[in-house]
């Protein structure tokens, strides 16, 4: 497999990740569940994408960003961002929006 379509396999697997993640997040009760949601998610998500213990080493970071605090309030705009460091690939950063329900 030649080295863009790995890094493209690598950007489509994170993309969806930060996605399914964002989703967690936003639609768990308060943010002390919702945190953890999102990481729950991140964490077995890699490990099923090949990227298991990555979290923990470093090689894939999980940034969560609110327009609002707390995160779970109505129409709060939650961004998830992944960056894999792997020092075997390029770098790869991906991010994923979602809104809290209006009614939260």
């Amino acid at each position: 497999m030649n080295s863009f379509a790995s890094v493209t396999d690598g950007n489509d697997s994170l993309r969806t990740l930060a996605r399914e993640a964002t989703r967690g997040f936003v639609t768990s009760a308060n943010d002390e569940i919702a945190f953890g949601v999102a990481f729950q998610i991140v964490s077995k998500g890699a490990s099923l994408l090949g990227f298991e213990g990555s979290l923990e080493s470093g090689e894939l970071e999980m940034t969560i960003e609110c327009s609002a605090r707390p995160c779970i309030s109505p129409e709060t705009a939650v961004r998830i961002t992944l960056t894999q460091n792997a020092q075997t690939h390029p770098k790869i950063k991906v991010s994923a929006i979602e809104y809290v329900s209006p009614w939260a």
